[in-house]
């Protein structure tokens, strides 16, 4: 039979041993694909426009401010990439940028990014609770004890915030955290409890003899200054305060005043203008609240 002739079993035995070679790794396709990849992320990532953030919905700030800066942010580079890419945006890159440009922008309370060229953002802005006065120079100070904007013509009439001054003449700049968060915290419950319990005598000035000092110097509207120790409690402070200038103090006298000195817990002392000014002139015991 021509099965059994010997050519025909020769073809069959090269059949059977015959295999496919497999597209693997040595494929030409697979280099030509990586490449056209690599290539397509080059030219997304560093010279496409389609990626770029220029369109963002904006909450709690100004939008065209916002538009403004991202457009600067695509002007610099992140390595090769556009830093106003949506890829390599994130809301740290944002904040940072936005400060840069805005000091008055103090944190980014929500951001999500939406493809391909938008983002939506929720800004936060440093509120000028204080002017701050370091020798000659004057700045608007934020919530954070942060500098974020100097004060070029400072004239009392146009800033409603209470003066904090250093005592000193340092040249600061915009952007600087003073350091000075324990000071504030006082400093703010004391504005929120003093009018409940001093009445017709305001708060128009302090002073802080360092910034990692633990006292604060209080001005009042009559013209003596008080003197409080941050790490005691602000309603034992004004609950003795209140003590000394409505049983102990003759008010008669209150435009006489110099000082008086609350930082010692149960012991306080008031000086007057024409008396020299020493513990021993004038102390009055007070319960330690």
């Amino acid at each position: 039979m021509r099965f059994q002739r010997p050519e025909f079993r020769e073809k069959l035995e090269k059949a059977r041993g015959f295999a496919r070679k497999p597209r693997g790794p040595h494929s030409p396709l697979v280099p030509i694909l990586a490449l056209l990849f690599l290539l397509a992320a080059v030219y997304f990532l560093t010279i496409s426009k389609i990626f770029l953030i220029t369109n963002a919905e904006v909450s709690g700030a100004d939008p065209e401010q916002i538009i403004d800066v991202l457009k600067r942010l695509g002007t610099k580079r992140f390595y090769l990439i556009p830093k106003n890419h949506i890829l390599i945006l994130t809301k740290n890159r944002l904040l940072e940028g936005l400060r840069e440009n805005l000091p008055n922008v103090r944190k980014i309370t929500s951001y999500r990014r939406i493809l391909p060229d938008s983002i939506e953002l929720t800004v936060e802005m440093r509120e000028p609770r204080y002017v701050w006065q370091s020798g000659s120079n004057y700045y608007l100070l934020d919530q954070d004890g942060v500098i974020f904007e100097k004060i070029p013509d400072y004239l009392p009439e146009s800033f409603p915030q209470i003066i904090i001054s250093d005592g000193a003449a340092e040249n600061l700049a915009v952007g600087q955290d003073l350091g000075i968060t324990e000071s504030l915290n006082f400093l703010a419950k004391l504005r929120d409890l003093w009018p409940g319990e001093i009445r017709d005598i305001e708060v128009v000035g302090v002073e802080l003899p360092g910034r990692k000092s633990p006292d604060i110097f209080v001005s009042t509207s009559i013209g003596f200054r008080v003197y409080f120790d941050v790490k005691r409690s602000v309603a034992a402070h004004l609950a003795n305060l209140k003590l000394l200038l409505y049983q102990e103090i003759n008010p008669e006298t209150y435009t006489g005043l110099s000082y008086i000195d609350l930082r010692l817990p149960n012991i306080a002392y008031y000086c007057y203008l024409d008396a020299p000014c020493a513990p021993e002139n004038a102390t009055s015991t007070i319960p330690n609240l």
